[in-house]
Formats: structure tokens, C-alpha cells, sequence
């Protein structure tokens, strides 16, 4: 349930509802995403909160709207491996999970860097 002024705002959450759908293989690569209109009646958000929720999931890749057909799920890796020298600089935060454990974020357009 998405409650406004609980865990951020509307938008954000429904993102994460969105996300997790997605990462569980109910939305399914390929799919095509409910649409504004389904969203907005299932959770009774605005359709602006809904846009907004779709646009932070085109941010991170996670969608990809195809004119006169809809917002469909994306294929995504589960993992990219990189090579010493390689780079990586992206248009959403990227986090990064070190081989000891430790977990850092950097916010969008930082370049990364694989380092001997």
C-alpha cells in the first residue's frame, strides 16, 4: 500500500513497487507495463504520481517507451563484468557492492573506473 506521507513520496514508492515487480518476474522482460491508466486505478495515485514513478524506471534502464505502443520491460543483465581499464558512467545512481562487503552509492553521471 502506498500511503503519501509515509517512506517518501507517492511516486517514489510506486517506483518501488514497479521495481520490485519487476526484479521478481512479474513483469517480465518483453512485457508491456500496466498502463497509466491501470497504475492510477490500482493504487489511486494521480496520473502525474504515475508518470513520475515510470519516468525514475526509465532513468535507472528498467523501462523503454515505444511511441504508439506503450512502456515495455527491459532486458537487463544480472551482471556485467568489467575488465581492468574499462569504465562505466551512468545516468542513474550506480551502487557498488566491493568484494569485501562494503557498499558504496555515486549519484548519476560519475564515471567508474576498473583499476589493476
Amino acid at each position: 500500500m502506498i500511503t503519501p506521507d509515509r517512506e517518501g513520496a507517492a511516486y517514489r514508492q510506486l517506483a518501488t513497487v514497479l521495481r520490485d515487480r519487476i526484479r521478481s518476474g512479474e513483469l517480465s522482460p518483453g512485457r508491456r507495463m500496466p498502463s497509466e491508466k491501470d497504475l492510477h486505478d490500482e493504487f489511486g495515485l494521480a496520473r502525474e504520481t504515475v508518470r513520475r514513478a515510470l519516468a525514475v524506471l526509465r532513468a535507472e534502464g528498467l523501462v523503454e517507451v515505444r511511441q504508439g505502443h506503450g512502456t515495455f520491460v527491459v532486458e537487463v543483465p544480472d551482471r556485467a563484468d568489467l575488465h581492468p581499464g574499462d569504465t562505466i558512467t551512468s545516468t542513474a545512481a550506480v551502487t557498488v557492492t566491493r568484494a569485501n562487503g562494503d557498499v558504496d552509492t555515486y549519484p548519476a553521471g560519475t564515471t567508474l573506473a576498473v583499476t589493476d
